[in-house]
């Protein structure tokens, strides 16, 4: 899930999302529970790619959509946790149903990918400032480059070890080999990962069967 982050205004998807809820977790959502019948005869294994911005912030339960109010990273974090807490829900209803999938998390840290370039199509003329300053801290090795930054989630993917509900990333946050991590507190609560559940399938329960 390479996602969308921070464009400068509200921008929706074609079906009328906020364009980082869409992207970032309500598409991945209708997708999975699209694919649930698969994935159940398979005992497949679903692992989620959150990110640093889930490790504070809360879901914007009374304007999941951004309607009344646009804050591009308050957005993106919002829909990021909505990653982690779809993870951790569909382990447990997996556990509790019997389907035989099992859910996990990943986030890749910090590195210079182009989701801080320059990206025209989302009002973003120039690269910001936040990614001139992560090529330097890549460079000089405190934060990861693409390439590391893709190994927590192999981790979790495909570790002979790695389980249902654990959660995966850099050593030091930023930057560092993989390694099972705590959950971020915005991450923790159970019951909001069953009400964002229950919101996300009313949001896309009229578009895709869900």
């Amino acid at each position: 899930n390479a996602g969308v982050m921070t464009p400068p205004n509200r921008q929706i998807t074609t079906d009328g999302f906020e364009l980082q809820f869409g992207t970032n977790h309500l598409g991945h959502f209708a997708l999975t529970l699209g694919l649930l019948p698969l994935l159940t005869a398979g005992s497949a294994r679903v692992t989620h790619q959150t990110s640093v911005a889930a490790r504070n912030g809360e879901i914007l339960w009374t304007d999941l959509n951004a309607e009344r109010q646009y804050d591009g990273m308050k957005s993106y974090s919002h829909s990021k946790i909505a990653v982690g807490l779809f993870a951790r829900e569909l382990e447990a209803r997996s556990r509790a149903e019997g389907w035989g999938v099992t859910s996990n998390l990943s986030h890749p840290g910090v590195s210079p990918t182009n989701l801080l370039a320059a990206q025209p199509g989302l009002g973003r003329a120039r690269d910001t400032g936040g990614r001139r300053m992560i090529r330097v801290l890549s460079r000089i090795g405190i934060a990861g480059t693409v390439e590391s930054a893709a190994l927590p989630a192999l981790m979790a993917a495909t570790a002979p070890s790695a389980r249902g509900d654990e959660f995966y990333g850099p050593k030091r946050v930023v930057g560092g080999p993989p390694a099972l991590q705590e959950l971020w507190a915005p991450l923790t609560t159970m019951d909001d990962a069953s009400r964002l559940w229950d919101e996300s399938a009313r949001l896309v329960g009229a578009r895709f069967p869900v």
